[in-house]
């Protein structure tokens, strides 16, 4: 699917109701309540923790280190997606 916007959002008794739009269609998709929505959120390096699940892009410097500029950690055991 490409890239879409969020038009509503409706509560249902089998989860969420989320209409998108994209180019010149919409689509609805049911999220229900057991399905964790990650999100992006500005953050520091304290919040990393031993074992814990990160996702990340890094560049390989003339030295052979790796340096990165963002990173996508695991939070209250939700793992960030690959």
């Amino acid at each position: 699917m490409p890239n879409a916007t969020v038009g509503t959002v409706l509560q249902t008794t089998e989860g969420a109701v989320i209409r998108v739009t994209y180019k010149d269609s919409q689509s609805e998709y049911t999220v229900g309540s057991d399905v964790p929505v990650p999100a992006y959120v500005v953050s520091d390096i304290t919040l990393l923790k031993p074992s814990m699940a990160v996702v990340t892009i890094a560049g390989k410097q003339v030295d052979g280190s790796l340096v990165t500029n963002r990173m996508i950690a695991e939070k209250d055991g939700v793992k960030p997606p690959i």
